[in-house]
């Protein structure tokens, strides 16, 4: 057995603005990776770092803490907790989900105007994780959700871009299919445009021999012209391939300058 392992980096890109709801959006969609060649192990998505540019200008500035040299460290930092969340705010929800649209949540964002910047970052990764990923296996998913906390949703100008990247490792057994079966064929072949073999999706193997007095040219695909593609000569030329090479299950036609040319072979399955 023959084991290789896939990975995959993809970009994430999530906007939200006034015309957004309170619907969860999900901060990414991936689809199942497929191969031809091989059978598929595991795959597993890993985020990899998630923050968010927050402009907020529909509300008014807030107001920056009013700590003292006085204040113990306990002190200084309630606060601070009060100017994030009693200030005047709209807020985001950050959910996890098994791929089932079951949402559960695991931390919020406060958003605010603050004073004397126009935006704000924030690591959303903190919120996720203490570790440098988060492990999501091959389902899991993530997503936000905006909440009316008194200052309703997002208005005028105010936006919201969510954006990271993520990556997908599949793990692949890529040893050789065994054939199960093969298919003698014998074809006649005029002109240009004669059909070989049809598209097949399990084909693994194909060998095509010239038993004609003509030379004859192959091509993958559904047209073929005589002078063009693959030359098999005149009494013997052959041609073969293995899909697990060369990738093609599609149909096989062959052209040739005469009227009287023939190819036999192998479809193996």
């Amino acid at each position: 057995m023959t084991i290789s392992s896939i990975n995959i980096v993809k970009p994430i890109v999530l906007s939200l603005n006034n015309t957004s709801t309170n619907e969860v959006y999900r901060i990414f969609e991936d689809e199942p990776f497929s191969t031809e060649n091989g059978s598929i192990i595991s795959e597993n998505i890993f985020l990899k770092n998630l923050k968010a540019y927050v402009k907020i200008s529909s509300l008014a500035p807030a107001q920056l803490p009013d700590i003292s040299i006085e204040d113990s460290q306990v002190q200084a930092t309630y606060k601070t907790l009060n100017a994030e969340w009693i200030s005047e705010r709209k807020q985001l929800n950050l959910l996890i989900s098994t791929g089932d649209n079951q949402w559960f949540p695991v931390g919020s964002i406060s958003l605010l105007n603050p004073s004397g910047y126009p935006y704000r970052i924030h690591n959303l990764m903190d919120l996720y994780t203490d570790n440098l990923m988060v492990e999501l296996g091959q389902t899991g998913r993530l997503g936000v959700q905006l909440q009316d906390v008194g200052t309703g949703l997002l208005v005028g100008s105010d936006t919201i871009t969510i954006h990271g990247s993520y990556l997908k490792e599949v793990v692949i057994d890529d040893t050789a299919q065994s054939i199960t079966t093969s298919n003698d064929f014998a074809v006649s072949v005029s002109g240009s445009n004669s059909p070989v073999l049809a598209a097949n999706t399990n084909r693994k193997y194909v060998v095509l021999i010239n038993n004609s007095l003509e030379d004859i040219y192959i091509n993958l695909s559904e047209t073929s012209q005589a002078g063009q593609g693959i030359l098999l000569k005149a009494d013997g030329g052959s041609y073969e391939f293995y899909t697990s090479t060369i990738n093609y299950k599609g149909a096989i036609t062959a052209s040739t300058f005469g009227d009287t040319a023939a190819i036999t072979g192998i479809e193996a399955i």
